[in-house]
């Protein structure tokens, strides 16, 4: 065999250590942290930070919390809304008394007591009907009486004629003298005057027993009877006697109403008003403004309007309740908003406004008619203002606020927005 020499034969190469990975390089570094007191200053520092980041929170939100809760309590939140424009023609209705066009009592023009009455409450009458009958022997007798004083004065006459006559015959022949004649026309003349003044007595109380009957005046209905047979009816219509009959027209109706002063100007004659009642429910009448009493009442402050309605029926009655209902025409621009929006105070009524910058002002309004849900504001207000709604009691001029509703913009259409996306949608596809 061939030697081989130590000469040729190398050493081996050395072995190097495999190279550690370093997840195990940190771990080992972790096990000799964890062996020294670094771990334990490390671990007191995780603490602190931690504790640092528990208090430091909490309190970095609640100064966040405190600061919107500041810039809203400077900022109110408030709701406005546009007045609305209130129709050029408003409706006023008032409460009125319906009469008869034609309406009088009938009263007794002789003393004495109801012999016969033929005429009752809603009984319709004629002109020139008779109605009752009164009995008045005071009257009677004294026609009678003044009959024989009226035919005794005649008698006379007649005599102190026939003597005048005889009288002037003879004067002719001389056989009686002119101061004879004279007395006899004198006679004559005196009888004459008796007589004129006996048929004068005579036709009056004639004339006053033609009033113990009772006439209609004109045509109408009966509305009241005061009287029954033997009844004592006395002369006149002072306070305390009882009127014997009221008669009444009614195919066309009076309709009064008090209307207040401050719509006095705007009550226009021959116009047109709505007559309801609540005995008729849903029907309307339609009266015409025909009069009114051009002057307005000291004590109540209203001015007396006449209404006249046609009633061919019979179905509104005297004296009934009804409601007047007059389109009045508006004299200047209003405006309509709603109730809840207007601040009374001592010196006037005031409704707050929002500018662009949403900076609140006063507005100093005047109040016209309640409509209920909203009030007319004739004076004090433009279309363009935005009014605050249930404005809070803290709001001063100058105040600043946040609009968080604007009621006078529309509402969007949920279904035209569904519709319009549908259709959207299908173009797309």
């Amino acid at each position: 065999m061939k030697e081989i020499s130590s000469s040729t034969i190398s050493p081996p190469p050395p072995i190097e250590p495999p190279p550690i990975k370093p997840k195990e390089k940190f771990k080992q570094i972790l096990k000799k942290i964890k062996k020294g007191p670094a771990f334990i200053a490390l671990s007191f520092g995780a603490i602190l930070l931690a504790l640092l980041l528990i208090g430091l929170i909490p309190r970095i939100h609640n100064q966040l919390v405190l600061k919107r809760f500041v810039a809203i309590a400077n900022e109110i939140p408030v709701s406005v809304i546009k007045p609305k424009l209130a129709p050029p023609v408003t409706d006023l209705r008032l409460p009125g008394t319906a009469r008869g066009y034609f309406e009088t009592p009938i009263w007794a023009r002789v003393n004495g007591y109801i012999k016969n009455w033929w005429v009752d409450i809603g009984d319709e009458v004629k002109e020139g009907q008779l109605m009752a009958v009164i009995d008045a022997p005071d009257i009677d007798r004294q026609v009678v009486e003044m009959e024989g004083v009226l035919k005794s004065a005649e008698a006379n006459l007649e005599i102190a004629r026939i003597s005048l006559d005889r009288w002037k015959e003879l004067i002719k022949t001389r056989a009686v003298s002119q101061q004879q004649l004279d007395e006899r026309q004198a006679a004559y003349d005196a009888a004459l005057a008796r007589v004129n003044a006996s048929r004068g007595q005579y036709e009056h109380w004639k004339e006053l027993q033609n009033f113990e009957k009772i006439y209609a005046p004109f045509s109408g209905i009966v509305t009241a009877r005061n009287i029954d047979i033997g009844t004592l009816v006395s002369l006149g219509s002072d306070k305390g006697v009882r009127e014997l009959y009221r008669i009444s027209v009614t195919d066309v109706m009076r309709v009064y109403v008090a209307v207040p002063q401050n719509y006095a100007p705007q009550i226009q004659l021959g116009t047109w008003a709505d007559i309801t009642a609540s005995e008729f429910p849903g029907k309307i009448f339609k009266g015409l403004v025909v009069r009114t009493a051009k002057a307005v009442d000291p004590l109540s402050r209203t001015l007396l309007t006449e209404v006249d309605v046609g009633n061919p029926k019979g179905e509104i009655i005297v004296n009934m309740y009804v409601d007047v209902t007059f389109h009045l025409p508006r004299n200047q621009e209003t405006f309509l908003v709603p109730v809840n929006a207007v601040i009374d105070r001592a010196d006037g009524n005031y409704v707050l406004t929002v500018d662009e910058n949403n900076i609140v002002h006063y507005n100093k309004v005047e109040l016209g008619k309640d409509l209920g849900q909203y009030i007319e504001i004739p004076f004090g207000l433009s279309k363009d203002q935005k009014i605050v709604l249930n404005p809070p009691e803290i709001l001063e001029e100058g105040s600043k606020v946040v609009v968080v509703a604007d009621l006078s913009q529309p509402k969007p259409d949920k279904k035209r927005e569904k519709q319009l996306l549908q259709k959207g949608k299908l173009a797309h596809e």
